[in-house]
């Protein structure tokens, strides 16, 4: 099944792709009111626009190193979400065409070579779809109902699993589950009351990192268990915070995650084994949404001024104002800049 076996644009420099990933960010910033795609440039803090198109909005980037391709989502008039591709050398490149549906949370195979991403709307209802990048050939992956539906999925290091958060009873519950080479989908873990969500591999790809919470809005904790299914724990347990949006180093044995358990929410860092927790203090802001660099030598953190949760995304003003923070994994912080929806881009020269 899986045989996971899974235009136009701005100007670039020719030999720019030959930096390291790890030493910029395209992310989206909110100019007049519109999300249009940006970067900068880790070592002086520079910025510009990639794109510049006030007549569409354009959201959730994600770069692929080994490609060097980008992948991103548009909102037509016609309604829904598309996907595009862009390179330096070939520009944009439609993906998916489908006025009514929503495609999101695209994600690149180690190879780049394959995208998958989940859509709702349209028949089938709902589903996760790839696009062989070589042929630009879509193809139905899984089918679900309109509110059985797939969320967030994730590629195993070695691309021959994914795993994805998927949402059950009319939309309240939420399962994990995998997909593996040329089987069917099955649930990660036995089914329970429980509300499961985010998940990502380790480096390794032998587990599977995500977040709990009893209910859809309950307090959540930091959960690892074997691809599997078995040697389920709880990391850096407290019932009185919650812990969410772990996201597993590419190079190190340890996790990156959200918690108020100092008050504010925060980024914390600690091992996969449950030790040396440590907070990284952003004095002022409240933490979201952590993303490692390929190096794993840095993080970049989405950050407001205001405790709580972050902005909806129909909220164009309260969006204006998230900042986007890189430190290095001693706390030091490297740049800062308004922005969202990061993903690591190598810079310009």
């Amino acid at each position: 099944m899986l045989a996971l076996a899974c235009g136009s644009g701005g100007e670039v420099e020719a030999d720019e792709s030959r930096a390291s990933a790890s030493e910029g960010l395209v992310y989206v910033k909110i100019v007049d009111g519109q999300p249009d795609l940006w970067r900068v440039r880790i070592a002086d803090g520079q910025t510009r626009p990639l794109l510049s198109t006030p007549d569409r909005n354009e959201s959730w980037p994600y770069w692929s190193r080994t490609s060097q391709r980008l992948v991103f989502q548009v909102e037509p008039e016609a309604g829904g979400s598309d996907l595009v591709s862009w390179s330096p050398e070939l520009g944009e490149i439609p993906l998916t065409r489908t006025p009514g549906r929503v495609e999101r949370w695209p994600v690149w195979s180690p190879d780049g070579q394959r995208l998958v991403y989940a859509f709702r709307g349209g028949r089938p209802a709902a589903g996760l779809g790839i696009v062989e990048m070589a042929q630009v050939e879509r193809r139905i992956l899984a089918r679900t109902g309109p509110k059985d539906f797939y969320l967030r999925p994730d590629f195993s290091p070695d691309g021959d699993r994914l795993v994805s958060q998927r949402r059950t009873d009319e939309g309240i519950g939420s399962r994990l589950w995998l997909l593996e080479r040329n089987e069917i989908p099955t649930p990660l873990l036995e089914e329970s009351d429980a509300f499961d969500m985010k998940p990502h591999f380790d480096r390794s790809g032998t587990r599977v990192i995500f977040t709990r919470r009893p209910s859809r809005t309950g307090a959540g904790e930091i959960v690892v268990t074997g691809v599997d299914g078995q040697d389920l724990r709880i990391l850096y347990e407290d019932p009185a915070a919650d812990d969410h949006s772990a996201r597993p180093s590419p190079t190190r044995d340890e996790i990156a995650f959200i918690s108020d358990r100092g008050g504010r929410p925060q980024l914390y860092i600690g091992r996969l084994d449950g030790t040396e927790l440590r907070q990284i203090v952003l004095e002022g802001r409240s933490a979201f949404a952590p993303r490692w660099s390929p190096d794993g030598d840095r993080l970049v953190v989405s950050t407001t001024m205001t405790p709580g949760s972050p902005p909806s995304r129909h909220d164009s003003t309260g969006l204006a104002q998230i900042e986007l923070v890189v430190i290095d994994r001693e706390g030091r912080r490297l740049v800062e800049t308004p922005g969202l929806m990061p993903d690591w881009m190598h810079s310009w020269p």
